[in-house]
């Protein structure tokens, strides 16, 4: 470590030093050029001032720093290069260069190499090829800096460019598996996502290659000046990013787009909550749409000047030819209407794009093709059949990326790049839209889905597939306001009578539209054991065939929204209501037995399920089991319970004569015994916890499942009249799963530890947040949200909390509502995007629901301040 800096490093600490003032003030714009020259000048004196320095050299930039945008975080990566030998100079000149570079804590990449190791290193490793593709000189010797540039060209691009370009369709490949999406995402990865940086530097580098080997161009000089301000754009976002996050990093968390948004421009220091939450949706709907365009052109550029199959134009419709390099418009200077939705047609069934010259054309003519089309019928039909073609990605994408759908349904274009930081979903509505048709359309062309079993066989029995399709593109038009159900409601009805549809089909949609939350918010958020949920949905649907149909809605909408909201658990709860439904529609109530017929044949079945010494006990033990578990329990799971009760109480009664002989009721405070199984979806487990019933006693055991790290995700929660808690825990599998006969003794124990004051949750579980290993990802700051009521339930307040999740957040919430004197009966636990959205049924200890306004102020004002943050 060097003491003192060399002059040229003391000017290149202070003019950082003050460009990063300027940039942090909101002068985030010029930074990457203005840092790349104050790089620059530095080796420029750097040299100079080192004085003897090899014979021969060129000092060159490359990467990042030899396109002259030099992040705050970005390395600065250079080459010194020779023209045929590395002399023995060289290492103690570039230790010169770098040591005080090192100093002042930049992030460096460096090589040595001859022209000829560089042309070798471009042939064997694309990256090499890449970076030298930016080389820029510096300093030394112009005469090696030109061999560079011409064996370069000659060798390396001629040589190895259709390798490289290989080779970056791999890597793109691996991209989109470890990045994602970008321009579709709500936490963007701004270099290595599809459609960031990497994309628009992609399309450069292969502009070069297309040179070299004579390919012609495809894309117009405007057309990549626009590129160059999307990139110029995201250069200045990652800018603003670096400095708000204080360190390198590419990944836009929820908790950076606020001060990013602000350093960017898009919202006043100082601005209040709702008023930057705007603000950072307009910053991300303009990120979005700088990233899709970027996407597009590199991968039309891949798709026409080095198409992954040759193919002989032929005719496919009239006016509409089709080759490797994708679906074209035979006409090139007027475009027909109806040849234009031909030609996506033609897209939508081959699943092949739009050449870029095609979308130019449409792009050119949009409002004469628009007027072409509006308001027509068979412009509808076209649209449906094209988005229910399962291989329709291509052509949805042209149609958003031509404007053609927005300008067709202006409805759609109001909200395409609406993005809402709420608990479900994570993508502008255009993309989650796209998403859900594409999801249909495999439905209905039965394609395998391991995470949709029964969705083909469901999607056979639809008797008008369009009207689906059509409620698939409209569930989420209305999310500008506030009901977006009844909003998007009414933009269907209005579009579709617009487009000359007839009642009965603007009937059937507006019903899917209006209720597409249905089945999804009953699913996770009712008593799915309450025959009166099931009649209630029953009765709103009325058919098996709307059933269907809401159905299979309801899992596009929530596979399109991501795994947070589709996954085992989900998908469980809401084939459950649906089988219950539909089997209440097909049947009825009548073939159902009334409670005393159903109460017999349930306490048969229980019998049958024990072991004939332990029948004398069967009746007894159903009378003090609350008449809810008959009804949504098993008579395998009762009788189990009946078993493990009579061994709690066998160790109560155990433990009383040992330590509190002579003594009344004392006693037996501690024990608590587990038994766990399979869950009722994949890589769930179902968990049975049996103790002496206490206020607060869920509270303890959601703390100590906290603290051993098993997420909950549903609860049930069972008082016997002789003073037993039977609670059911559906939960996730353990991190240590493949240790699960220790896991659930060590949960028990810390229970009973935790019952008996030998153990502090509340400090163990503060102890377990402070940890880094506890961080499990960003999430959006929103406020937390607590709404009570009464209305769906008869015989329980229902209580629905959404707040950001931390560990041990149940517990807080379950200690709150104990501490209102309050008995849980129910809980379903959701953890979306690290939010969690709980649903709490709940009583009374006295038996009654919560009705007071006063004690519901009070307990809403407790949830909020426990929810907070900790």
């Amino acid at each position: 470590m060097h003491t003192a800096l060399p002059p040229s490093a003391e000017r290149l600490k202070s003019g950082r030093d003050a460009l990063f003032e300027r940039a942090r003030g909101g002068a985030v714009a010029g930074f990457p050029w203005e840092c790349t020259h104050l790089v620059d000048r530095y080796f420029e004196e750097r040299v100079k001032e080192i004085g003897e320095h090899p014979p021969g050299f060129a000092l060159v930039a490359v990467g990042g720093y030899g396109r002259g945008r030099l992040c705050p975080g970005s390395d600065v990566d250079i080459l010194l290069i020779f023209a045929r030998r590395i002399p023995g100079q060289a290492e103690p000149f570039v230790k010169s260069l770098l040591f005080p570079l090192w100093d002042l804590g930049l992030d460096l990449g460096h090589g040595v190499r001859t022209v000829a190791d560089c042309i070798s290193l471009a042939g064997k490793d694309f990256q090499v090829l890449a970076s030298l593709m930016d080389a820029r000189p510096l300093a030394g010797d112009a005469e090696v800096f030109r061999r560079l540039c011409d064996a370069f060209a000659t060798k390396a691009l001629r040589g190895h460019g259709r390798i490289f370009v290989q080779s970056l369709r791999r890597h793109n490949a691996s991209r989109a598996a470890q990045y994602g999406d970008a321009s579709a995402m709500l936490e963007p990865e701004l270099k290595n996502g599809l459609g960031g940086l990497r994309d628009g530097q992609q399309v450069f580098w292969l502009q070069r290659v297309m040179e070299a080997l004579g390919i012609e161009p495809v894309f117009l000089p405007e057309e990549l000046a626009r590129l160059r301000e999307d990139q110029a754009f995201l250069n200045r976002v990652r800018t603003a990013l670096h400095l708000c996050a204080g360190r390198k990093t590419d990944r836009l968390f929820f908790d950076l787009q606020p001060p990013t948004a602000r350093l960017m421009g898009f919202a006043a220091p100082g601005t209040g909550p709702e008023a930057t939450g705007r603000a950072v949706e307009f910053f991300l709907s303009r990120l979005h749409q700088a990233m899709t365009r970027i996407k597009a052109m590199r991968e039309a550029l891949f798709q026409e000047a080095f198409p992954a199959l040759e193919q002989t134009a032929r005719a496919t419709r009239m006016g509409v030819a089709m080759d490797g390099r994708g679906v074209s418009l035979t006409s090139r200077s007027q475009a027909d209407p109806a040849t234009v939705l031909d030609a996506f047609l033609e897209s939508a069934y081959s699943g092949l794009p739009l050449t870029w010259n095609t979308r130019r054309v449409i792009r050119g003519q949009l409002p004469r093709i628009v007027r072409g089309l509006a308001d027509q019928d068979a412009t509808l039909t076209a649209l449906v059949e094209i988005f229910s073609s399962p291989r329709s990605g291509p052509a949805c994408d042209g149609l958003l990326e031509t404007r053609l759908l927005p300008a067709l349904i202006p409805e759609f274009a109001q909200v395409e790049h609406l993005i809402q930081f709420n608990d479900y979903h994570v993508h502008p509505v255009g993309r989650h839209t796209m998403a859900c048709l594409s999801r249909l359309a495999g439905f209905a062309s039965a394609e395998a889905d391991r995470d949709a079993p029964w969705a083909g066989e469901i999607a056979a029995r639809i008797a008008d597939h369009d009207r689906l399709v059509l409620a698939g593109f409209f569930h989420d038009l209305g999310k500008n306001e506030p009901d977006h159900c009844e909003a998007g409601t009414a933009i269907a009805a209005r579009v579709l009578e617009r487009f000359g549809r007839d009642a009965r089909t603007v009937d059937e949609v507006a019903f899917l539209v209006r209720h597409h939350l249905l089945l999804a918010k009953t699913a996770t958020r009712r008593d799915l054991a309450d025959d009166g949920v099931i009649g209630e949905v029953a009765g709103l649907v009325r058919t098996p065939q709307r059933l269907d149909a809401l159905y299979l809605l309801s899992m596009a909408d929530a596979m399109a929204t991501g795994p947070r909201a589709w996954n085992t658990w989900s998908r469980s709860l809401l084939g459950e209501l649906y089988f219950k439904v539909r089997r209440q529609l097909l049947h009825g109530i009548a073939a159902e037995p009334g409670p005393l017929g159903r109460v017999e044949g349930i306490r048969a079945a229980v019998l049958a399920a024990t072991l004939p010494e332990e029948r004398d006990t069967v009746d007894a033990a159903l009378n003090a089991m609350p008449r809810r578990a008959l009804f949504a329990l098993a008579p395998e799971t009762l009788a189990g319970h009946i078993r493990l009760v009579r061994r709690l109480w066998e160790a109560v009664a155990r433990e009383r004569r040992e330590n509190h002989p002579g003594a009344t009721g004392s006693g037996g405070e501690g024990i608590v015994l587990a038994e766990a199984g399979p869950g009722p979806a994949e890589e769930t487990c179902r968990l049975t916890l049996a103790a002496l019933d206490r206020p607060g006693l869920f509270a303890v055991m959601a703390g100590a499942l906290a603290l051993h790290g098993v997420n909950i995700l549903a609860a049930e929660l069972f008082t016997w009249a002789d003073g037993t808690a039977v609670d059911v825990f559906t939960v996730t599998q353990p991190p240590d799963a493949l240790f699960l006969d220790e896991v659930w003794p060590r949960v028990s124990r810390s229970i009973s530890l935790a019952l008996t004051n030998r153990l502090d949750l509340e400090s163990r579980l503060a102890e377990r947040r402070r940890s880094p290993l506890a961080r499990n990802g960003l999430s959006p700051r929103l406020r937390p949200l607590v709404a009570i009521h009464n209305r769906d339930s008869d015989a329980f307040t229902v209580v629905e909390v959404a707040a950001p999740d931390r560990i041990g957040f149940l517990h807080d919430m379950a200690r709150a509502l104990a501490a209102h004197g309050l008995s849980i009966h129910l809980a379903k636990i959701a953890t979306i995007k690290g939010r969690a959205a709980d649903i709490f049924h709940v009583r009374h200890r006295s038996g009654g629901r919560l009705t007071e306004p006063g004690q519901i102020e009070s307990l809403r004002r407790a949830l909020l301040a426990a929810a907070e943050p900790a």
